[in-house]
């Protein structure tokens, strides 16, 4: 523990000067983004003003041009295009319109435009805009935009009212700014940012500054001296094409300024906004300080908690280590154990598929606990059932788990006592000696496959449940006795019970009906619906109840073993001799499974024609339940004959007169829902499927 504890107060005061270091850079940067932030406040307007301003100079310096033009006395009816072009040259304008009370155009710089409707494109921003003039207006003008005899050069357009239509002009840019070197030396000398901050208007193609509004560049408005570039300044191509959203930092002057630059394409110029680092993290320093010896006397009083709660945790786990450590591999080999005990191969009996499904399924939970199941021959026609329940958890309920599978397999496997004696010695085994006082619920049972007799002991396990081939459900509710292990020399009987062809049994433990959801319990209700909704096979039970359980209980763990085990008795198949006393065999064996009258006669009628006629020394019967009927299937090996073939008698004709034969198999086909003869390896095989009327009992 010493070692631990010092190895992570080392940690702890190295995180803490780490912690130290961050601190102060985390409240520099807080601090340089908190001055960004008010930046940024105060970019957003200004370069708006900056366009502004030279967008309104643009609009006043055009109006007045065209004002003058328009009171020299000029008329359209009196313009030419001559008149036009020597105005253009006058005013150092691009293009000159004259246009009618019609909109048409009469008189133009450019003689491709006379004739020109103004309002052929209706877009106001064009040409159409202008037609106002001829209505309430008495001057117009348009934002910048490229025309077709510009080259794509932006170009400003004005417009007034004449006393016979309307006078529009045109200048690009670059004439306009020679004519407005003066106002726009001005401009950004008569605004500051923030107090300290300043602007630069500088031509976009070749950067060199008109007007800068810097206290230290001693420029002077209109003064006659080479004007600097804003690569003089400090500026570069990349910084000057990242747009108005993006702020940069340079050095001017010996200065650290924060800077946004603007295109202003409608005049081809570039405004930059200026800061000085200085003013926009006065205090700063104060801030940065105060934030982090208050980041670091947090950072040492969570260190020294941390180290007081390191210490108490290490004492605690120390204790509890080792037992953790004991009890999860007792867990593993519990789980171990459990798992390679329990048969797993579906179908266990494959030469028995048809006629005994038999399929089982153990999910454990974290908490290993001594559920298992079994099944196995315990004699040449009979098979046992077991499933079982053992209190506790772990190693020691997974090994008295494996005794008590053990001393019940080899107790049923003697066969030389009742079964009820036989559970009994079971018990008394796993009583003696039993120092842990562990006890195991279980229940066992020995169904004949031949005859479908069940005999069961139930020792203090949960009743199985019983699905008849019709679909009705009840429980084995008989207990037999306590459970083994619990008390020594206590006797137990046994229950009887026959399984028809189709019947369903399901037997499970209570890691089933006591999952649980976060509010209720599963139940036997749940449970019993399950197993009422499921398919026919013993896989289909379990799987509904399975899924069922996963349902319902989602999201809530598993608190106990869940195991379950379904048999489904479909028939079964037996020898007899084709002799008097074996047909008087097969009539009373068969007439245990079906007793209904009139299945009674078409199993006589069949089993007479065999025995009298077949020639064979013995004959097969299956007797099986499938799709909700009861089908019989005859085989011997005696001379082929196929009774369907045979003539139907006459039942009409007078009794003297019929022939003799061939009423028992015409019984047969009339009371029977199919028939279906083959002969296949030497073998007459006859298939019949009777009636509902017989099947449903």
């Amino acid at each position: 523990m010493n070692y631990t504890y010092r190895k992570l107060r080392a940690l702890i005061w190295t995180g803490a000067a780490i912690a130290s270091a961050a601190a102060y850079f985390t409240a520099d940067t807080v601090e340089s983004g908190l001055a960004r932030d008010r930046l940024e406040a105060e970019f957003e307007p200004g370069l708006g003003n900056i366009r502004s301003e030279v967008l309104v100079a643009a609009n006043s310096t055009l109006y007045y041009i065209a004002n003058r033009i328009a009171s020299s006395g000029v008329t359209v009816s009196n313009a030419t295009s001559k008149l036009a072009v020597e105005l253009a040259g006058t005013y150092g304008l691009d293009e000159v319109n004259f246009a009618d009370m019609e909109g048409v155009i009469r008189a133009s710089t450019h003689p491709e435009q006379i004739g020109y409707y103004m309002g052929t494109d209706p877009d106001k921003t064009k040409a159409a805009g202008f037609l106002s003039l001829l209505s309430d207006m008495q001057w117009y003008d348009q934002p910048p935009r490229t025309s077709v005899q510009a080259d794509g050069v932006y170009r400003k357009f004005c417009g007034v009212r004449l006393g016979d239509g309307l006078l529009q002009v045109g200048i690009n840019y670059k004439r306009l700014s020679a004519e407005m070197r003066q106002h726009f030396a001005d401009v950004c000398c008569d605004w500051a940012v923030a107090g300290d901050g300043w602007y630069i208007l500088a031509y976009a193609a070749t950067k060199k500054v008109v007007s800068n509004g810097d206290p230290q560049s001693n420029f002077t408005p209109g003064a006659d001296v080479p004007a600097k570039t804003l690569y003089d300044l400090g500026f570069t191509d990349e910084m000057l094409s990242y747009g108005p959203e993006r702020t940069f930092t340079l050095t001017t002057g010996g200065r650290r300024v924060y800077c946004r630059a603007s295109l202003i394409p409608e005049s081809g110029h570039i405004a930059c906004m200026c800061l000085p680092e200085s003013i926009m993290v006065r205090g700063r320093r104060v801030s940065v300080g105060t934030m982090t010896f208050i980041l670091l006397s947090v950072i040492f009083t969570v260190a020294a908690c941390a180290l007081r709660a390191v210490t108490l945790r290490e004492r605690a786990e120390e204790s509890r280590s080792e037992e953790d450590r004991r009890r999860a591999k007792d867990m593993a080999l519990a789980a171990s154990i459990q798992a390679t005990c329990l048969p797993g191969t579906f179908p266990p009996f494959p030469h028995l598929a048809d006629m005994l499904d038999i399929f089982a399924r153990m999910t454990p939970a974290r908490e290993v606990g001594g559920d298992f199941y079994d099944f196995y021959f315990v004699g040449p026609n009979r098979i046992a059932i077991v499933i079982a329940d053992v209190s506790g958890k772990g190693v020691p309920a997974a090994m008295f788990m494996m005794r008590a599978k053990a001393t019940i397999n080899d107790g049923l496997s003697s066969d030389a006592k009742p079964l009820n004696e036989i559970v009994a010695d079971v018990n008394g085994q796993l009583a003696s000696g039993n120092e842990a006082n562990m006890f195991v619920t279980a229940w066992i049972g020995v169904v004949n496959v031949e005859t479908g007799e069940l005999e069961y002991v139930n020792c203090g396990h949960l009743p199985p449940v019983l699905r008849s081939h019709t679909g009705a459900l009840r429980t084995l509710d008989e207990t037999s006795g306590p459970a083994l292990a619990a008390i020594e020399g206590v006797p137990y009987s046994s229950e009887k019970f026959k399984l028809s062809p189709g019947d369903t049994l399901y037997l499970y433990t209570d890691g089933v009906t006591e999952s649980r959801s976060k509010t209720d319990m599963f139940g036997d209700a749940r449970m019993m619906s399950a197993i009422e909704k499921s398919g026919t096979t013993a896989k289909d039970v379990c799987d509904s109840v399975t899924e069922a359980v996963d349902s319902f209980s989602s999201g809530t763990p598993q608190a106990d073993d869940i195991t379950m085990l379904a048999l489904v008795f479909n028939g079964a198949k037996k020898t007899f001799a084709a002799t008097t006393d074996g047909l008087r065999a097969a009539t009373e064996h068969l007439r245990g499974f079906c007793g209904d009258p009139d299945a009674a006669i078409v199993i006589d009628e069949i089993a007479s024609n065999i025995v009298r006629y077949s020639g064979a020394a013995s004959f097969d019967v299956e007797y099986l339940f499938a799709n909700g009927r009861f089908k019989l299937v005859f085989s011997d090996s005696g001379r082929a004959f196929n009774p369907l073939e045979a003539p139907e008698p006459d039942v009409n004709a007078p009794e003297e007169e019929r022939s003799i034969g061939g009423l028992g198999i015409f019984l047969v086909k009339r009371m029977s829902e199919s028939l279906d003869y083959r002969r296949e390896g030497g073998r007459n095989i006859l298939t019949v499927v009777l009636a509902p009327k017989c099947s449903s009992l």
